[in-house]
Order: structure tokens, then C-alpha cells, then sequence
């Protein structure tokens, strides 16, 4: 057998492979799509709960990585203890 043939089957069973959890998505997302189009106002007060959820995760992330980087620039001062405190820095 050619390695040029080896290589297309290797190929062709990776994207079968790999495709079989994105049809499984696409179903889910179809299954969604229709059932919210069938019954709209039933899942207006879930997806209201679902953005208001997103938006306090998302709240919470940036909270988090502005701690961290208020963090990480305090650490990396490279002033002494003494004069740390005659410095004044941007985050405080």
C-alpha cells in the first residue's frame, strides 16, 4: 500500500471521527432552536434567567482577572519595603 493511500485513510477516519460530536451539537442546537420556535413563551423567563446568569459569570471573570493583574503589578513593583510606600502606583 502507498503511504500517499495510508495517509487519506488516516485523514478520513480522523474526520469522521471528530465530526461525530459536531453533528451531535448541530442536532442539539436544531432540537433547541425548534422547540423554542414551538413554544416560544415558555422559554422566555428560562432564557432571561440563562443571560442573567452569563452576565454575572462574565462579572465575576473580569472582577477576577482585574484582581489578578492588580496582583501580579503589585508583585512586580521591584521597589524595596522602605520605599514602597513614597512610590504611588496607577492600581491603588
Amino acid at each position: 500500500m502507498k503511504p500517499w493511500k495510508v495517509m487519506l485513510g488516516l485523514g478520513a477516519a480522523c474526520a469522521a471521527c471528530c465530526a461525530i460530536p459536531l453533528v451531535a451539537a448541530a442536532g442539539g442546537l436544531a432540537l433547541l432552536g425548534s422547540a423554542l420556535f414551538a413554544r416560544f413563551e415558555a422559554f422566555v423567563p428560562a432564557g432571561m434567567l440563562l443571560v442573567a446568569g452569563g452576565a454575572v459569570v462574565l462579572a465575576a471573570g473580569v472582577w477576577w482577572l482585574r484582581q489578578r493583574r492588580i496582583a501580579r503589578a503589585r508583585a512586580s513593583c521591584g521597589c524595596a519595603g522602605s520605599c514602597s510606600k513614597e512610590v504611588g502606583h496607577a492600581s491603588s
